[in-house]
């Protein structure tokens, strides 16, 4: 007859594992979401968590791109990624749609902005789902941008610091986040919404027991 299994010892060894997993997370910036969550990491001492983060440039077909030759990459070498995470934002590229697709066929998890990254940041100040359209040569994602400096007038694209900033209205964003993207679900409109708190979420579950607060 088989032993009993000690109640929560699944749970236990299943915690374990996550508190290690390999993430790979391929961002559209190559500074701004990078910087962001290089500063997370560090401030939540992910060192069990073996999190890579590579900042492509380009445009969201280029980052799904960038995933699938990482883990290719990987899985010659290593055992591969638990979780692999693709950051793009809609603003006004073409390969938007192809490129949520093909992140899906291949079981990368979506992290997207609509219009772009800084509507995140926006939500750690206040829930907005008035679309962001091009205004003569401001693109969407740029005229969020010019939203957001109204609640932080220091914040820079290039600049560090952003996620310790903001980090006392973490709760705050998330919050916010759910409420826009349940929003954007029922209503077919997703712009804005983001599912950056998706990623922020799973991050903060890899913390160690010692670390707390938002």
């Amino acid at each position: 007859m088989a032993r009993p299994r000690p109640r929560g010892s699944r749970s236990r060894r299943r915690a374990q594992r996550d508190t290690r997993a390999r993430v790979l997370i391929v961002c559209e910036g190559k500074k701004t979401e990078p910087t962001y969550f290089r500063d997370l990491i560090r401030i939540y001492r992910l060192t069990a968590a073996n999190v890579k983060i590579a900042g492509v440039g380009v445009d969201p077909q280029t980052v799904v791109d960038k995933a699938k030759e990482r883990q290719e990459t990987e899985q010659r070498t290593e055992d591969g990624y638990d979780r692999i995470f693709c950051v793009f934002d809609r603003d006004e590229h073409e390969s938007f749609d192809t490129a949520s697709r093909d992140a899906a066929q291949h079981g990368f998890q979506l992290a997207r902005s609509w219009p772009c990254f800084e509507y995140w940041l926006l939500l750690h100040f206040a829930l907005e789902r008035s679309p962001y359209t091009r205004a003569g040569k401001k693109s969407p994602a740029a005229n969020c941008v010019s939203k957001l400096k109204k609640h932080y007038p220091s914040y820079t694209k290039a600049g560090e610091g952003v996620f310790a900033a903001l980090q006392s209205k973490l709760d705050t964003a998330i919050g916010n986040a759910q409420k826009a993207l349940r929003d954007a679900t029922n209503t077919n409109e997703y712009n804005p919404s983001t599912e950056i708190h998706c990623l922020v979420e799973y991050l903060k579950s890899l913390r160690p027991n010692s670390v707390s607060g938002p």
